[in-house]
């Protein structure tokens, strides 16, 4: 679950059940084909994410009751907590130079910011009852790309700070999740579904045009974000 690049494109992050049963977080270098335990705390351990310099990871542990924030090295040690509340938390991703975090967070869920180091987390004003998956542009920093919910549908919106809301961009028929930036900024890769497959399409963000990855009989259980 959630595949995660390293900012030169060599290893992958991503959850999985593996070994223990439990979600841990693995490593696997695109170079060496090997697989490594990464994070194994108790508890969840999921969600993990590098910063742009590659030197921290932020992820989501468990191990002291409720799913909070953390920031760990570059090899998954020494994890520093970074939030503190009963809140369920999920998704982190850092803000292109590093500095901050974006997340969600129940109730909702809606999305807040918070500095790297910690601090208290600011909502941010998306317009929907329901924002989660956020995705940082790596080149306008102004941009968040997220999941929102539509009446009974789940569709793709941007937030954008100089306009202090958020806009959905898919004008799908169905159901789209886990949007993730590509380097032009412009596009984002997706997953799409509906009651009988699930697939991956590009995004035009400034046309609202997707297009299918893949042939009619591929099928993708979970967008992975763009290599660097």
């Amino acid at each position: 679950l959630t595949p995660r690049w390293s900012p030169d494109g060599s290893k992958l992050l991503f959850t999985s059940f593996f070994k223990t049963g439990f979600p841990d977080v693995f490593q696997y270098d695109v170079n060496s084909f090997q697989r490594t335990t990464f994070i194994s705390f108790r508890g969840t351990n999921s969600g993990a994410r590098y910063s742009p310099s590659g030197q921290q990871v932020a992820v989501i542990l468990s191990g002291e009751g409720t799913p909070e924030i953390y920031v760990t090295n570059a090899q998954g040690r020494a994890p520093q907590r970074r939030t503190r509340s009963d809140a369920v938390k999920s998704s982190p991703c850092w803000s292109p130079d590093g500095s901050r975090l974006v997340f969600t967070m129940e109730p909702g869920p809606q999305l807040y910011v918070m500095s790297a180091g910690g601090g208290s987390p600011q909502r941010l004003s998306t317009g929907f009852s329901y924002a989660a998956e956020p995705d940082w542009s790596r080149t306008d920093r102004n941009k968040i790309a997220c999941t929102v919910r539509v009446g009974r549908q789940y569709q793709i919106a941007v937030y954008d700070f100089s306009a202090g809301a958020a806009k959905v961009v898919s004008k799908a028929s169905f159901d789209g999740v886990e949007p993730s930036w590509l380097a032009d900024g412009r596009h984002l890769v997706y997953t799409a579904r509906d009651r009988s497959s699930s697939f991956l399409c590009i995004l035009d963000t400034e046309t609202g045009n997707s297009t299918r990855l893949g042939g009619v009989d591929s099928q993708a259980m979970q967008a992975s974000v763009w290599t660097p």
